[in-house]
């Protein structure tokens, strides 16, 4: 078997701990490197294979106060009565109805985007999250943005780069897990 190309290595840093513990080679390091513009081949998990890697998703940073400026600004926040009979926001309905109202604006009809946690980096606010567009667990090709509709979410967003690759707050290390071709 032949030697992978330099971008599809896996970055010492993000390479599974020595004798096949979980985590990562060098954290502090993987920090430093990430977010990844291209995802290599190895960090995809494989199938019937149980010792996989951390999962990555793929996007762009928004904040909390950006999710609530276009909600509000559009009239997409979700309400709903308390126990105690008063009105509360619904955030996760609010997130939704924001995800929903970018896909159609921007004219996007392969996905809609999401709102994942992400791995803090030094400098991230704890309301730091990520728009994402599609993670390394997901199933190919269903329900994975086009690359005409990932454009239309960078022009949507103002972005001058195309979407990175952020290591997932809560999957964050190589373990042992099955991988049957589905998302988690």
């Amino acid at each position: 078997m032949s030697n992978p190309t330099p971008e599809n290595r896996v970055p010492e840093c993000l390479r599974p701990p020595k004798a096949g513990s979980i985590g990562l080679r060098d954290a502090d390091a993987a920090m430093d490197m990430l977010p990844l513009t291209k995802l290599p081949y190895g960090l995809l998990p494989k199938r019937n294979r149980y010792y996989q890697p951390p999962k990555m998703y793929l996007g762009y940073i928004v904040t909390n106060d950006w999710v609530n400026s276009v909600a509000k600004e559009h009239n997409l926040v979700a309400l709903a009565m308390s126990d105690e009979g008063d009105l509360c926001e619904v955030r996760l309905q609010t997130r939704e109805n924001v995800f929903k109202f970018i896909a159609k604006e921007a004219g996007i009809t392969s996905f809609v985007p999401a709102m994942s946690a992400i791995y803090r980096f030094p400098g991230m606010t704890p309301d730091t999250w990520l728009l994402t567009l599609m993670s390394s667990y997901d199933d190919r090709p269903v329900g994975n943005p086009t690359n005409s509709d990932i454009h239309k979410i960078q022009l949507y967003l103002k972005k001058a780069e195309p979407p990175k690759w952020y290591l997932s707050a809560l999957h964050w290390k190589w373990g042992v897990r099955p991988y049957r071709g589905k998302r988690w």
